[in-house]
């Protein structure tokens, strides 16, 4: 979670930091399982678009469009909390 945050050194700083982690975490869980996974394999494991096809058994199309469409459906998560959206 922490690599989708920026980097705050202050105490509030740090607080803030650990609630937006947990409010990210929560929004993430709140996802289809197929969302996640994507987002898991791209963003924390670091694959390409090539390896998560690979990964998951599909073409790299597919894998494209799953990616996109995970991305916005968290994004409309995340829109709905305070520390995300505006």
């Amino acid at each position: 979670m922490i690599q989708l945050l920026g980097s705050q050194t202050s105490p509030s700083g740090a607080a803030i930091r650990t609630e937006t982690s947990l409010q990210l975490e929560e929004a993430l869980e709140g996802m289809d399982p197929v969302d996640q996974e994507v987002l898991a394999l791209r963003h924390f494991e670091e694959l390409t678009n090539s390896e998560v096809a690979e990964v998951l058994g599909i073409g790299q199309n597919a894998a494209s469009m799953r990616y996109v469409r995970a991305l916005d459906r968290l994004k409309g998560v995340l829109a709905n909390l305070p520390e995300f959206g505006n």
